[in-house]
Formats: structure tokens, C-alpha cells, sequence
């Protein structure tokens, strides 16, 4: 069984030795603002949703929850758990796409230094993720911080309520900003210079170590026996790339969820001296990776089916289709490269390579040619603009790309990974799973309790590749156009004006 604890919902799979899918539940939940860039969820609104969907997932499957042999764990990265001595959240978690922390960044910079920075967490400093978050809460609720028992991680609240017990794995947790990546360890130097309890912070384990086993009291709640041993699991980006194979250098996944990445395997350690792109811990236990990020990925394209796709909502729910799909479909009328029209993707700032929360998103070139089909296209390709331009850093990085996997429910649209073929000007392959994320829990698992050797050959007995995009020459040359002479040089030129007109606002 694979859990996967994501930002909009909890996906549970159930599958076989050799990959085939027996069960499946999910569950959806609310993101809450409750002021201007801040995102928080309720750790218990993940568990009441693992709960429905452990129990979907069982239904549908018709096994014998006996016959479940492990449980693995994947979830939404840099999130943070904060629980009091009862082990009882202290307030709702504050997730990645929280923006409250700007502050404390540079706050962080300033105590530590941006060269030992590097040196150790090998990665920008962030807003949303664990580290400022953490020191935000110090500066803003101090009480709520001198109470803290544990801080976890999403996935990790989970495991705690199913096993009783508090672990993280490598991957997660070199996603802090709290952790030598390189050394695969918690920075006790990054807690002392910060003034973050040690104590706090929960043992580490590799994705495939056992961590505990399902306790008594989430055997009652969730009607999974007793006993059933659940691994360490790890961070959703890099567990999703285990579900779609991409576990070796050259193997690019590109994920298009309500973020977006671009990841690849590092046999050996190598970080971007710029700051432009993440290295962290891959769920592959001895390995890292390189990730480029996005923050307004599919959530771009959810924006606009919110906003100005009322008719195919109603449409696809009285006709039970997938309103995205009908979006796909009208997409499709407009030629590549929307005659000119361009879309930024940075509605809530943006991560790789900008770095930057005051990016603004917005269409650029809007003429009186263009009709919603363009629209819709433009927010297509903008959002793989922004993915290629986290390739290239890539490249500069001497990292080659060989094969590109497509994954993320972006990829359930044949039109946008034609668009990533010829934007990418690369093969995409698409497998057969669509939830990467809790499939490769379920891999995990199944490498800790013996069932595989190793990933590999996990790997090689469960994935299977269903379609392929290749580039398209002439397409190629037009995105190559607008790519190299509009998209890339909008930001540089907006920048000053976005930091002039939107850094107050925090």
C-alpha cells in the first residue's frame, strides 16, 4: 500500500508484486489563507482523509487487509507539523506555498552566512519551508513555539498517527533547510546558530528502512490489521519519481501537479553555486538529485477552469468528464506558440530559478486576434516554459538529459505533452500509473520488506510505459522563437518594477 499525503488530496494505492494496480481511494481537501499569502491545512484534515481513502482503496481492491505486507509513505514537501507535549497539533501546518516567512530568509542569511549556507544546505533559502517557517513562528507566536514537542513533516504527521511513532526519512528532510544534504544528516550547527531546540527534530531514516508498524489504535480507525511494518517513505517529489522510474542520471521527470519540477538523478553529489535550483536527498537511499521548482504549475491551469471555466465545471459534472479535459480540447484549436501570445506562471511568486516572491503572473503580447482557446494554450505552454528554463540550469550544470518522463495529472493531457516535447525538444514518455507519488510508496515498501531487492528491480518489474511525444520540427522552431527572444527576457525586465511595486505588501 502506497499513501501519498498531497497538497489538495490523499491518494491511497494498492498493488501487487508486479505493479498491477488492485486499489485505489483519494480525498480532497481545502488549502485556508486566512490572511494574504499565508497557507495553512489542518493535520487532521490529512488524517481523516487517509482514513476515507484507506478504506476506498480496501473496498475497491477486495484484498484482505491481512494480505497487505507493507505500507509506504510519500507527501507535500517543506510543510511543518508543530505538536505539543499531548501530541496534539498546536496549530493548523504551515505549508509550502506559504509566503509569511519572506523576512525570515533573510534573517536566516544573515546569521548563518550565504557561503556556509551553500556549504550546507546546498540550496536558497525559501519561504514555506520548514527552516523560516519555524523561525516565524518563534518571532510571531512564541508561545506556540516554546510549547513545541515534535515539528514534522506532512507525511510524517501521518505516520505518526498510524504507527504511533516519530521518524522522517533522507529525502524529506534534506528539504528543511535544517539539514546537511550532503552528509544526509540534521545541521546540529544550523539549529545552534538559529536557536531551534534540537530536540524537536524527529530520528532520520532512508525511504526503504522500516520505521514502526500500524499500532492498535489506527488499526481500529483505519481497519488495517495490527502490525503491518510502515517504511520511512520520503518527500512526494522524489518518491513520485520512483513511481515513474526515474531512479538513474539522465532520466529527466518532469511533474506537472499544482507545482511543478523538473528532476534528475545525481550519482554524485553536485549543487548549483548559484542558488537557482535544488539539491536534495533522493528516495533512492545513497543518491541525490537536482530539482528545479515551480510553484504555479497545474494550479495555473486550476486558476483558470476556476475563474473562466464555469460552463465546462458544469458541463463535465453533469457528464462526468474532467473539465480539464474539455479545456485540453479547446487548447487544441490554437496553433503553437498562440500567435505571440505568452503566459508568466507566477501567481504566488515563483521558485526556479527566479527565486523571487514578488513575481507576478500575467499575458504578455494580448492582441485583439486572440480568443480563449489561445488563452488557455498560452497557460499550457507558459507554465513549460518556466520547466524548461530549470533544464537549462541542468545543462549548465554538465547534467544531461536522455529521456524525459512525464508525470503529475498534467500528464494526463496528450497536448501538454506534445507541448513539453517540443518546448523540451526531447522524447516524453508517459507510464502507465498516474499517481507516481503513492505508487512509488508502494515501491518503497515492498524494497523494505524484502519483496524486491532493491529499487531497480522494483522499478523494473512494475513500470511500464504506455505512450510516447516526439518533438515536432516545426513546432520545435516556434517555440524556440518565443522562448528564446519573448518568454526569457519578460522577467528580467519586470523584475524591478515587481520588487518597486509588491515588496511592501510583506
Amino acid at each position: 500500500m502506497g499513501i501519498d499525503t498531497g497538497t489538495s488530496n490523499t491518494k491511497v494505492l494498492i498493488i501487487d508484486e508486479l505493479g498491477k494496480l488492485l486499489g485505489r481511494g483519494s480525498e480532497e481537501y481545502p488549502i485556508s489563507s486566512p490572511r494574504p499569502g499565508y497557507a495553512e491545512q489542518d493535520p487532521e484534515w490529512w488524517w481523516r482523509a487517509v482514513r476515507a481513502s484507506i478504506n476506498q482503496a480496501v473496498k475497491s481492491s477486495r484484498v484482505d487487509p491481512s494480505e497487505i505486507s507493507a505500507i509506504g509513505l510519500s507527501g507535500q514537501m517543506h510543510g511543518t507539523v508543530l505538536l505539543g507535549k499531548d501530541c496534539k497539533p498546536l496549530r493548523p501546518a504551515i505549508i509550502w506555498t506559504d509566503r509569511r516567512s519572506s523576512s525570515q530568509c533573510m534573517e536566516f542569511y544573515e546569521k548563518i552566512g550565504r557561503e556556509k549556507v551553500l556549504d550546507i544546505v546546498c540550496n536558497p533559502i525559501m519561504f514555506g519551508f520548514m527552516g523560516p517557517s519555524l523561525l516565524w513562528v518563534n518571532e510571531n507566536e512564541p508561545s506556540v513555539f516554546n510549547e513545541t514537542f515534535k515539528v514534522l513533516l506532512p507525511k510524517d504527521y501521518v505516520r505518526f498517527k498510524l504507527t504511533d511513532s516519530f521518524a522522517t526519512d533522507t529525502s524529506d528532510a534534506s528539504a528543511t533547510l535544517l539539514f546537511d544534504v550532503k552528509r544526509r544528516e540534521w545541521s546540529y550547527y544550523l539549529f545552534s546558530q538559529l536557536d531551534i531546540p534540537s530536540e524537536i527534530f524527529v530520528k532520520v531514516f532512508e525511504s526503504t528502512q522500516v520505521t514502526g508498524e500500524i499500532s492498535a489504535e489506527a488499526s481500529e480507525s483505519t481497519g488495517l490489521p495490527r502490525g503491518i511494518p510502515v517504511v520511512a517513505g520520503g518527500g512526494d517529489s522524489p518518491v513520485g519519481a520512483v513511481g515513474c522510474g526515474a531512479i538513474r542520471a539522465g532520466v529527466v521527470s518532469s511533474n506537472i501537479g499544482t507545482g511543478g519540477q523538473t528532476f534528475v538523478t545525481l550519482d554524485e553529489f553536485k549543487v548549483d553555486p548559484e542558488y537557482r535550483i535544488h539539491t536534495f536527498c533522493h528516495a533512492v537511499p545513497g543518491k541525490w538529485y537536482l530539482q528545479g521548482a515551480i510553484l504555479s504549475a497545474g494550479l495555473s491551469l486550476r486558476w483558470f477552469r476556476d475563474n473562466f471555466a464555469q460552463l465546462e465545471k458544469s458541463v463535465g459534472a453533469m457528464c462526468s468528464i474532467d473539465p480539464y479535459d474539455l479545456l485540453s480540447k479547446e487548447a487544441e484549436l490554437a496553433e503553437p506558440g498562440c500567435n505571440g501570445l505568452i503566459f508568466l506562471p507566477y501567481l504566488i511568486g515563483e521558485r526556479s530559478p527566479h527565486m523571487d516572491p514578488n513575481a507576478r503572473g500575467g499575458f504578455f503580447g494580448l492582441t485583439f486576434e486572440h480568443g480563449r482557446a489561445h488563452l488557455i494554450r498560452a497557460v499550457m505552454e507558459g507554465v513549460v516554459y518556466a520547466l524548461r528554463s530549470c533544464l537549462e540550469i541542468f545543462n549548465e550544470l554538465d547534467v544531461k538529459t536522455e529521456k524525459v518522463i512525464a508525470r503529475g495529472g498534467g500528464s494526463k493531457s496528450s497536448l501538454w505533452r506534445q507541448i513539453q516535447a517540443d518546448i523540451f525538444n526531447a522524447e516524453v514518455v508517459k507510464t502507465e500509473v498516474e499517481e507516481e507519488a503513492a505508487f512509488g510508496a508502494a515501491l518503497l515498501a515492498g524494497v523494505g520488506v524484502g519483496v524486491y531487492r532493491d529499487l531497480e528491480e522494483a522499478c523494473r518489474k512494475t513500470i511500464r510505459t504506455v505512450s510516447s511525444e516526439s518533438p515536432k520540427e516545426g513546432r520545435v522552431k516556434i517555440y524556440e522563437e518565443y522562448y528564446g527572444k519573448v518568454y526569457r527576457n519578460l522577467y528580467p525586465s519586470l523584475k524591478n518594477y515587481w520588487t518597486k511595486a509588491y515588496s511592501e505588501e510583506r
